[in-house]
């Protein structure tokens, strides 16, 4: 699950920093914004509580992030959902 997100993420205008854990950031307009979450590097199975943990802090619902990672949400839509919330 850890790397099904990871690589949703990328494909979808975040970048990714290597430190303690994976910081994730979006991109927009090539620049990095305030939306971002971590993911651990030792963790292979994310539980529902770090789940909910990274929808909050992606400014999405549980299942808008579900729906980012399982692909039925793509960089357009998203960037229109976050232009919506007016965090973009």
């Amino acid at each position: 699950m850890n790397h099904n997100i990871l690589k949703a993420l990328l494909r979808k205008g975040f970048s990714s920093k290597m430190s303690g854990h994976i910081k994730l950031t979006f991109i927009f307009d090539g620049r990095d914004t305030s939306i971002r979450t971590w993911i651990s590097h030792s963790k292979k199975e994310i539980s529902d509580r770090l789940l909910g943990i990274m929808a909050e802090q992606l400014s999405l619902s549980r299942q808008e992030l579900n729906d980012l990672v399982d692909c039925t949400l793509g960089k357009r839509e998203l960037i229109t959902l976050y232009e919506q919330k007016g965090v973009l």
